[in-house]
């Protein structure tokens, strides 16, 4: 008998999932529930009908934390030893429950999957999506979702609305006089909202009523299919009312689905004189929904296929994986969101940021994220870097303290203004600078230290937060890869009075090109935003052109998709540090083979997974081992770059260019003789390099194409230490 496990995290969950259990206990499936809730969900379970099955409970809400509601699940899973583990919703306990059976070796299945809606909650309803082996969708819509987001189209069964099966087994109302407003949310409804709508509905002279947690779910079920209209932040109520027939108005910052949008059945409030204006138009939605209701039969038959224990997301060993890869849609994760903010854009005519408003929103957005006073966005994570130096009002000849491994985009800047790079050596292991290092080369010249959180994992800023007091100097940290990395319980970009992040193409979150400037400092941040316009005073009662600058403003183009991209970056953090941990599991048992692993108190971002390699153990280290999962189909980057940036020709012939030889007119260093830097000095960033091999993991990567690098890692490794 199949042994079915279905883990329901809200009362909506239940009353989606009551036409399937009693399809499956029809089958003479072995069904078994798991709610969360109290001791009301017993109560809720049997009135939405599960009273024949035995419902667990387990003792957590939805907003409980990752690492609770994984212990939850894991006790769940291990009582019942299910075939197949069935997630509704988009909670933690939905993402544990996937987590748990992969590593229990049972699949999991998703219901309901493929929902977004272009807003915050997307990261949940992704990260439950992406945390199970085979999922069901209601339309070819949901199926080419999932497909952008790198899942598998062959293991995406397409088995219609099960909100239409559920509805199915409650009787129609009668539609009254049309003045009924059924008010939905997806928590709880606040009080100053209930008094919005209410006054709204009020003016109307319409009937309101509000959902309440204690209501009983019968009588909710009962109450909104009763309704003329219904007003929601929720997805589920959306598809309610589509799947009722009903009007739908959809409260802003709550996304609606584009298809309900676009088809008329849906609008948007973004405030109170909007929802006026959408209630006195409510209308019927422009085309009737199908009445048919067979989801759970097909669910049904899906599950009883898939009750076979096996692996399911790993192809067979010989078979070869493409990669996703962040230079194209594979690796990324644009979508609705973002070409609904470019279409905002385009039809506004307005693409430059001066009069524009989404370049404005996503600085808001960033420094709410980031927890900080100013956010100022710019062209590129090179112009970032140069308006946080500039902000500085360095000196001719003074000297910059910064890294040898790092894009040239981060240095150049520092000759651009008047000023000396000066390189301190890394932590061979970290590739991280460290106070000892940057001790080692301050001067009497030194005005500042730039840090560089490179593939995301946080330098040791205790003690160079304490050398930098110590000596007087402003810290700039050069967060670009470390969107999201914490140390000792704070953020990067935090630390330091001024932080550049990068919105490359490659980064946690892209415009393509593009970046932005984070500090408290509200003069740095009156500098930065002067460098990024010109430097004019934009807003000020004479404004004027005040000292030499450049335009390096973001358009209205990048600030839209980069409005599209934020409520994704916790999210696509997430998912890098779940593919960095099932790797260091697949690999760190081999010899000669460092995985990386989070800074103490903190967490790695994990831009990159960079891993080092013994060469006393792996025959031909770091390059050959490279080399080899290149011809396996495993992209990487052997050494990270080919030299320390010292080496590259901008700093062997530093006397052919007035950018870099003019600094050095005012400062002694200008008098040796040949190269500035000898890479004798810096035993570290060589030995660092060696030994290095940086996989290009991003937020596509699944358990397939992580099993898939472990085999080929594993595989090279095997045929380099022979003997």
């Amino acid at each position: 008998m199949a042994g079915i496990l279905i883990g329901l995290a809200s009362c909506h969950d239940a009353f989606l999932a009551a036409p399937l259990v009693r399809c499956l206990l029809r089958r003479h499936a072995d069904v078994r529930v798991a709610m969360v809730g109290g001791a009301d969900a017993l109560g809720h379970a049997a009135a939405l009908g599960l009273p024949d099955v035995e419902v667990m409970l387990a003792e957590a809400r939805g907003s409980e934390s990752l690492a609770d509601a994984a212990a939850h699940a894991a006790k769940t899973v291990n009582e019942v030893t299910p075939d197949v583990v069935v997630s509704l919703g988009a909670g933690a306990f939905a993402q544990a429950l996937g987590d748990v059976a992969h590593r229990a070796d049972i699949r999991c299945v998703r219901l309901e999957a493929g929902d977004r809606a272009g807003d915050v909650r997307d990261r949940g309803r992704r990260l439950a999506d992406h945390a199970a082996d085979r999922w069901c969708v209601r339309s070819d819509r949901e199926r080419a979702v999932l497909a952008q987001e790198g899942v598998d189209e062959d293991l995406v069964t397409i088995v219609g609305s099960l909100t239409r099966d559920a509805l199915a087994a409650w009787p129609e109302q009668a539609r009254g006089s049309g003045k009924h407003v059924w008010l939905a949310c997806e928590h709880a409804v606040s009080d100053v909202l209930e008094a919005q709508v209410g006054e709204v509905c009020a003016a109307l002279e319409l009937d309101l009523q509000v959902a309440r947690p204690a209501d009983p779910p019968e009588q909710q079920v009962q109450r909104a299919r009763a309704a003329d209209v219904i007003v929601t932040d929720s997805l589920g109520y959306q598809e309610f009312a589509d799947a009722a027939g009903r009007p739908c108005v959809v409260l802003a910052p709550a996304g609606a689905r584009a298809d309900l949008l676009s088809s008329g059945r849906v609008a948007v409030a973004e405030d109170p004189a909007e929802l006026h204006g959408a209630l006195q138009q409510r209308r019927e939605p422009s085309s009737s929904p199908p009445a048919e209701a067979c989801a759970a039969e097909a669910i049904a038959d899906a599950l009883l296929r898939w009750t076979t224990p096996a692996s399911p997301t790993s192809p067979p060993r010989s078979e070869r994986v493409t990669l996703p890869s962040e230079a194209n849609a594979t690796g990324r994760t644009f979508d609705e969101a973002e070409l609904r903010a470019l279409r905002s854009v385009l039809r506004a005519g307005t693409l430059n940021s001066t009069r524009g408003t989404f370049v404005h929103r996503f600085e808001q957005a960033f420094a709410d994220w980031l927890g900080v006073k100013h956010a100022i966005a710019c062209a590129s994570g090179s112009a970032a870097v140069h308006c946080a130096l500039a902000a500085l009002k360095l000196s001719a000849g003074d000297e910059v303290i910064t890294t040898p491994i790092t894009d040239m985009g981060a240095l150049t800047p520092i000759w651009y203004e008047g000023a000396v790079p000066v390189f301190a050596d890394v932590d061979p292991t970290t590739l991280n600078v460290t106070a000892e290092t940057i001790r080692a080369q301050l001067t009497a010249r030194s005005r500042a230290i730039v840090v560089t959180h490179l593939f995301g994992r946080v330098c040791d800023m205790d003690p160079i937060l304490a050398l930098a007091r110590e000596r007087g100097l402003p810290v700039i940290e050069d967060a670009a890869q470390a969107f999201g990395a914490t140390h000792t319980g704070r953020a990067a970009g935090t630390f330091g009075r001024v932080a550049a992040f990068s919105l490359q193409q490659g980064k946690h979150i892209t415009t393509g090109e593009g970046g932005i400037v984070c500090t408290d400092d509200d003069e740095v941040a009156r500098q930065v935003f002067l460098y990024v316009n010109k430097a004019f005073g934009y807003g000020d009662e004479k404004p004027d052109h005040y000292f030499p600058a450049l335009n390096y403003r973001m358009t209205e183009l990048q600030g839209a998709v980069a409005c599209g991209q934020l409520p994704k970056l916790d999210e696509a953090i997430a998912v890098r540090r779940m593919v960095a941990r099932e790797l260091a599991a697949g690999l760190s048992d081999l010899d000669g083979i460092r995985c990386p692993d989070d800074p103490e108190g903190g967490e790695h971002a994990y831009w990159k997974w960079p891993f080092l390699v013994d060469d006393q153990v792996v025959c031909g280290g770091a390059v050959e081992l490279g080399a080899r999962m290149r011809a396996l189909g495993v992209a990487c980057a052997p050494r990270y770059v080919q030299k320390p940036a010292f080496e590259c020709e901008v700093f062997e012939r530093w006397r052919d260019h007035p950018v870099s030889s003019l600094p050095l007119t005012a400062n002694p260093r200008g008098a040796r003789r040949g190269p500035l830097f000898d890479r004798v000095d810096y035993p570290g960033a060589v030995q660092g390099l060696n030994q290095v091999v940086v996989l290009p993991v991003n937020e596509r990567y699944r358990r397939h194409h992580v099993a898939f690098v472990v085999d080929q890692v594993r595989s090279a490794h095997r045929e380099l230490t022979r003997g």
